[in-house]
Protein backbone atom coordinates (compact mmCIF):
# COMPACT_ATOMS: atom_id res chain seq x y z
CA UNK A 1 0.00 0.00 0.00
CA UNK A 2 0.82 3.48 -1.03
CA UNK A 3 1.35 6.11 1.95
CA UNK A 4 -0.02 9.51 0.76
CA UNK A 5 2.67 11.92 0.29
CA UNK A 6 1.98 14.43 2.70
CA UNK A 7 2.25 11.96 5.12
CA UNK A 8 5.81 12.08 5.04
CA UNK A 9 5.91 15.28 6.64
CA UNK A 10 4.97 13.45 9.48
CA UNK A 11 6.80 10.43 9.15
CA UNK A 12 10.31 11.17 8.14
CA UNK A 13 10.84 13.32 11.37
CA UNK A 14 9.58 10.24 13.24
CA UNK A 15 12.01 7.97 11.50
CA UNK A 16 14.78 9.92 11.72
CA UNK A 17 14.15 10.03 15.52
CA UNK A 18 13.87 6.14 16.23
CA UNK A 19 16.63 5.65 13.84
CA UNK A 20 18.95 8.13 16.24
CA UNK A 21 17.50 6.32 19.48
CA UNK A 22 17.84 2.79 21.07
CA UNK A 23 15.11 1.70 18.98
CA UNK A 24 16.81 2.07 15.70
CA UNK A 25 16.63 -2.01 15.66
CA UNK A 26 13.03 -1.91 14.67
CA UNK A 27 14.21 -0.02 11.83
CA UNK A 28 17.38 -0.29 10.80
CA UNK A 29 17.81 -3.70 8.94
CA UNK A 30 16.28 -2.13 6.13
CA UNK A 31 15.88 2.18 6.63
CA UNK A 32 18.77 4.42 7.13
CA UNK A 33 19.71 8.06 7.00
CA UNK A 34 21.53 9.69 4.43
CA UNK A 35 23.32 12.65 5.08
CA UNK A 36 24.39 15.07 2.31
CA UNK A 37 25.38 18.75 1.81
CA UNK A 38 23.16 20.95 -0.28
CA UNK A 39 25.29 21.54 -3.60
CA UNK A 40 23.79 25.30 -3.77
CA UNK A 41 23.05 25.65 -0.59
CA UNK A 42 25.75 24.04 1.57
CA UNK A 43 23.43 23.14 4.12
CA UNK A 44 23.16 20.08 5.84
CA UNK A 45 20.17 17.39 5.06
CA UNK A 46 19.59 14.01 6.33
CA UNK A 47 16.55 11.60 4.70
CA UNK A 48 15.23 8.29 5.88
CA UNK A 49 15.45 5.86 2.79
CA UNK A 50 15.07 2.21 2.49
CA UNK A 51 18.33 0.62 1.53
CA UNK A 52 19.41 -2.71 0.22
CA UNK A 53 22.95 -4.02 0.57
CA UNK A 54 24.93 -4.82 -2.82
CA UNK A 55 28.81 -6.42 -2.00
CA UNK A 56 30.08 -4.23 0.91
CA UNK A 57 27.55 -0.87 -0.92
CA UNK A 58 25.09 0.27 -0.22
CA UNK A 59 21.96 1.10 -2.55
CA UNK A 60 18.69 3.17 -2.17
CA UNK A 61 15.81 4.42 -4.68
CA UNK A 62 14.00 7.54 -5.66
CA UNK A 63 11.82 8.71 -8.16
CA UNK A 64 12.86 11.42 -10.14
CA UNK A 65 9.87 13.85 -8.73
CA UNK A 66 12.02 14.05 -5.55
CA UNK A 67 14.78 16.49 -4.55
CA UNK A 68 17.29 14.92 -2.14
CA UNK A 69 19.06 13.11 -4.67
CA UNK A 70 19.47 15.75 -7.14
CA UNK A 71 22.69 16.73 -4.78
CA UNK A 72 24.54 14.00 -5.19
CA UNK A 73 24.89 13.92 -8.88
CA UNK A 74 28.29 13.73 -10.34
CA UNK A 75 29.23 11.80 -7.23
CA UNK A 76 28.90 13.28 -3.51
CA UNK A 77 30.87 12.54 0.05
CA UNK A 78 28.00 11.24 2.27
CA UNK A 79 27.09 9.96 5.67
CA UNK A 80 25.22 7.01 5.87
CA UNK A 81 23.22 6.04 9.90
CA UNK A 82 23.40 2.20 9.51
CA UNK A 83 22.18 0.29 12.35
CA UNK A 84 22.73 3.11 14.63
CA UNK A 85 26.33 3.79 13.51
CA UNK A 86 27.22 6.62 11.17
CA UNK A 87 30.24 5.98 8.46
CA UNK A 88 31.38 8.16 5.64
CA UNK A 89 30.54 6.89 1.90
CA UNK A 90 30.71 7.58 -1.62
CA UNK A 91 27.51 8.25 -3.65
CA UNK A 92 26.71 8.47 -7.39
CA UNK A 93 23.55 8.29 -8.93
CA UNK A 94 22.40 6.36 -11.71
CA UNK A 95 19.29 7.99 -13.83
CA UNK A 96 18.15 7.84 -16.90
CA UNK A 97 19.48 4.31 -17.76
CA UNK A 98 16.46 2.37 -18.45
CA UNK A 99 18.28 -0.95 -18.90
CA UNK A 100 20.33 -0.83 -15.99
CA UNK A 101 17.73 0.91 -13.56
CA UNK A 102 15.26 -1.40 -14.63
CA UNK A 103 17.66 -4.97 -12.89
CA UNK A 104 17.90 -2.64 -9.77
CA UNK A 105 14.88 -2.23 -9.45
CA UNK A 106 13.77 -6.19 -10.32
CA UNK A 107 16.04 -6.92 -7.55
CA UNK A 108 14.43 -4.57 -5.35
CA UNK A 109 11.07 -5.59 -5.55
CA UNK A 110 12.32 -9.08 -5.06
CA UNK A 111 13.37 -7.92 -1.45
CA UNK A 112 10.72 -5.26 -0.68
CA UNK A 113 7.68 -5.79 -3.22
CA UNK A 114 5.36 -3.78 -0.93
CA UNK A 115 7.88 -0.99 -2.61
CA UNK A 116 6.95 -1.54 -6.10
CA UNK A 117 3.61 0.92 -5.47
CA UNK A 118 5.89 3.93 -4.40
CA UNK A 119 7.01 3.02 -8.28
CA UNK A 120 3.67 2.59 -9.19
CA UNK A 121 4.33 -0.98 -10.47
CA UNK A 122 2.06 -3.68 -9.81
CA UNK A 123 3.40 -7.22 -9.06
CA UNK A 124 2.06 -10.06 -10.84
CA UNK A 125 0.52 -13.50 -9.24
CA UNK A 126 3.86 -14.69 -9.96
CA UNK A 127 5.37 -12.13 -7.90
CA UNK A 128 7.69 -10.64 -10.44
CA UNK A 129 6.79 -6.40 -11.33
CA UNK A 130 4.34 -6.15 -14.35
CA UNK A 131 6.64 -6.11 -17.53
CA UNK A 132 4.85 -2.74 -18.86
CA UNK A 133 4.96 -0.99 -15.40
CA UNK A 134 8.53 -2.14 -14.59
CA UNK A 135 9.80 -0.89 -17.73
CA UNK A 136 7.80 2.72 -17.47
CA UNK A 137 9.06 3.13 -13.83
CA UNK A 138 12.71 2.39 -15.22
CA UNK A 139 12.49 6.05 -17.48
CA UNK A 140 11.64 7.83 -13.87
CA UNK A 141 13.30 5.85 -11.08
CA UNK A 142 16.82 7.06 -9.88
CA UNK A 143 19.53 4.54 -8.03
CA UNK A 144 22.04 5.71 -5.81
CA UNK A 145 25.03 3.79 -4.93
CA UNK A 146 27.06 4.47 -1.93
CA UNK A 147 30.46 3.00 -1.42
CA UNK A 148 32.22 2.90 1.96
CA UNK A 149 35.11 5.73 2.16
CA UNK A 150 38.17 5.02 4.60
CA UNK A 151 37.91 6.06 7.46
Amino acid sequence: MKMPEFMFVIINPIMKFLLRSPLHGILSDSIMIICFTGRKSGRQYETPVRYVRMAGNIRCYSSDDTMWWRNLRGGARVTLRIAGKDRPYFATVTEKDPATIREALIHYFSIYPQDAAYHDVRMGSDGNPVENDIARAAQHAIVVDASPESP
